[in-house]
């Protein structure tokens, strides 16, 4: 259980450190994120666009939610569902 526990801490520290460094950057900065092969980073530049919002966000999401790749699909909807 400790083992989970502490997995689950690190976790947690991981997220709020890519958050506090993602913050400040424009949805250009963050749109490749969105592919990165961490899925931790790709929330974490996602969780930035929903705060960040906008329109310019939302017609990013748009635009991915229209894609024929499956995987922006997911990326476009997941930014609009919050």
């Amino acid at each position: 259980m400790k083992v989970i526990e502490k997995y689950k801490q690190k976790k947690e520290r991981r997220e709020i450190f890519l958050y506090e460094k993602y913050k400040n950057y424009t949805i250009e900065q963050l749109t490749p994120i969105l592919y990165d092969n961490d899925p931790l980073k790709r929330n974490a530049a996602i969780f930035c666009l929903q705060i960040l919002s906008g329109d310019d966000v939302f017609n990013l999401s748009m635009n991915l939610c229209h894609s024929r790749d499956n995987y922006k699909k997911k990326i476009g909807v997941t930014i609009l569902s919050q």
